[in-house]
Protein backbone atom coordinates (compact mmCIF):
# COMPACT_ATOMS: atom_id res chain seq x y z
CA UNK A 1 0.00 0.00 0.00
CA UNK A 2 1.31 3.45 -0.94
CA UNK A 3 1.90 5.82 1.98
CA UNK A 4 0.45 9.20 1.00
CA UNK A 5 1.10 10.91 4.34
CA UNK A 6 3.07 14.14 3.78
CA UNK A 7 6.47 14.16 5.44
CA UNK A 8 6.86 16.59 8.34
CA UNK A 9 10.67 16.44 8.09
CA UNK A 10 10.84 19.37 5.68
CA UNK A 11 13.04 21.73 7.69
CA UNK A 12 10.15 24.19 7.71
CA UNK A 13 11.92 26.45 10.19
CA UNK A 14 14.37 27.37 7.41
CA UNK A 15 11.70 28.50 4.94
CA UNK A 16 11.18 32.20 4.31
CA UNK A 17 7.87 33.33 2.85
CA UNK A 18 6.95 34.37 0.30
CA UNK A 19 9.08 31.92 -1.68
CA UNK A 20 9.30 30.51 -5.16
CA UNK A 21 9.26 26.74 -5.17
CA UNK A 22 9.55 24.21 -7.99
CA UNK A 23 7.29 21.20 -7.58
CA UNK A 24 7.61 17.95 -9.53
CA UNK A 25 4.84 15.41 -9.80
CA UNK A 26 5.06 11.91 -11.25
CA UNK A 27 2.15 9.80 -12.43
CA UNK A 28 0.92 7.47 -15.13
CA UNK A 29 1.25 8.95 -18.61
CA UNK A 30 -1.89 10.45 -20.09
CA UNK A 31 -3.98 13.58 -20.39
CA UNK A 32 -5.90 12.71 -17.21
CA UNK A 33 -2.80 13.38 -15.09
CA UNK A 34 -2.26 16.85 -16.56
CA UNK A 35 -5.95 17.74 -16.20
CA UNK A 36 -5.96 16.64 -12.54
CA UNK A 37 -2.75 18.55 -11.76
CA UNK A 38 -4.04 21.74 -13.41
CA UNK A 39 -7.30 21.51 -11.44
CA UNK A 40 -5.44 21.14 -8.13
CA UNK A 41 -3.01 23.95 -8.93
CA UNK A 42 -5.84 26.29 -9.97
CA UNK A 43 -7.60 25.57 -6.68
CA UNK A 44 -4.59 26.78 -4.70
CA UNK A 45 -3.21 29.31 -7.21
CA UNK A 46 -6.14 30.76 -9.22
CA UNK A 47 -3.78 32.81 -11.39
CA UNK A 48 -1.58 29.82 -12.28
CA UNK A 49 -0.78 29.61 -15.99
CA UNK A 50 -1.29 25.99 -17.07
CA UNK A 51 0.84 26.64 -20.17
CA UNK A 52 3.88 27.04 -17.92
CA UNK A 53 3.79 23.35 -16.91
CA UNK A 54 6.64 21.22 -18.18
CA UNK A 55 5.68 17.63 -19.00
CA UNK A 56 8.41 15.05 -19.51
CA UNK A 57 7.73 11.42 -20.44
CA UNK A 58 9.80 8.64 -18.88
CA UNK A 59 12.16 6.61 -21.04
CA UNK A 60 9.56 3.86 -21.38
CA UNK A 61 6.66 6.28 -21.83
CA UNK A 62 4.74 4.72 -18.95
CA UNK A 63 5.03 7.79 -16.68
CA UNK A 64 5.01 11.55 -17.01
CA UNK A 65 6.71 14.02 -14.73
CA UNK A 66 5.09 17.43 -14.46
CA UNK A 67 7.07 20.39 -13.17
CA UNK A 68 5.59 23.70 -12.04
CA UNK A 69 7.14 26.79 -10.51
CA UNK A 70 4.91 28.07 -7.68
CA UNK A 71 4.93 31.12 -5.41
CA UNK A 72 3.94 30.25 -1.85
CA UNK A 73 2.86 33.07 0.46
CA UNK A 74 2.61 31.03 3.68
CA UNK A 75 3.33 27.60 5.13
CA UNK A 76 -0.35 26.63 5.24
CA UNK A 77 -0.46 26.87 1.43
CA UNK A 78 2.29 24.26 1.17
CA UNK A 79 0.48 21.83 3.47
CA UNK A 80 -2.90 22.34 1.77
CA UNK A 81 -1.45 21.80 -1.70
CA UNK A 82 0.46 18.66 -0.75
CA UNK A 83 -2.64 17.25 0.97
CA UNK A 84 -4.67 17.64 -2.24
CA UNK A 85 -1.85 16.21 -4.35
CA UNK A 86 -1.54 13.21 -2.01
CA UNK A 87 -5.30 12.62 -2.27
CA UNK A 88 -5.17 12.41 -6.07
CA UNK A 89 -4.91 8.75 -7.16
CA UNK A 90 -3.30 9.72 -10.48
CA UNK A 91 -0.25 11.24 -8.77
CA UNK A 92 2.28 8.64 -7.65
CA UNK A 93 4.93 10.99 -6.23
CA UNK A 94 5.12 14.68 -5.35
CA UNK A 95 8.56 16.18 -4.87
Amino acid sequence: MLDRTPSRELQEHLWVFPMDYPIKLIGDAGDELRVAVVAILHKHFPEFNANSLKVQPSRTGKYHSITAQLRFEELEQVHALYADLAACPLIKTAL
